[in-house]
């Protein structure tokens, strides 16, 4: 969708005045909505996809379906780089 379309479609949604707001405060941003979101606290995730591999039941691919994730990410999160 081109980013015009997008706005106009934005504008639709949260009406003039949220709008105004919205470019009030993100004006020069760019901002990607993703298809599917979930918000989750990152820490928590994280914690619970550790505890996920080292009871053994996962394989580093597993995790990554589980968790929406690609498997160099997964590794990084692992060894606490993430």
């Amino acid at each position: 969708m081109k980013s015009k379309d997008a706005l106009y479609m934005l504008k639709e949604i949260v009406g003039e005045k949220y709008y105004q707001e919205v470019l009030k405060q993100l004006s020069g941003a760019t901002v990607y909505f993703p298809s599917e979101f979930e918000f989750t606290d990152k820490s928590l995730r994280n914690l619970s996809l550790r505890e996920d591999f080292y009871t053994g039941n996962y394989e580093v691919a597993d995790l990554a379906k589980k968790y929406n994730l690609s498997i160099s990410y997964v590794y990084k999160i692992l060894q606490n780089r993430a």
